[in-house]
């Protein structure tokens, strides 16, 4: 974690905000004292459909059952 200080952010904002590209987190103090905490966003994983869906159908699919035998199951009485 790097730290800098309110000054710092003021005047050397690029140096800081490449910091913050490469993953870092910045603690932002004025007079010794923590103020702040910068961290770089979170980047969030889309769902994948797909492979959810396989790992589901899969589980459902045994050998010697047909198709019709397995949508019965899942349809229920």
């Amino acid at each position: 974690m790097k730290t800098a200080t309110v000054r710092q952010l003021r005047t050397t904002f690029p140096r800081i905000e490449s910091w913050l590209s490469e993953g870092e987190t910045v603690t932002i103090t004025k007079h010794k004292k923590i103020v702040a905490e910068l961290s770089p966003p979170r980047v969030k994983k889309k769902p994948d459909f797909a492979k959810r869906f396989a790992i589901s159908a899969d589980e459902k699919v045994q050998p010697g059952k047909n198709l019709r035998d397995v949508l019965s199951e899942d349809r229920g009485p």
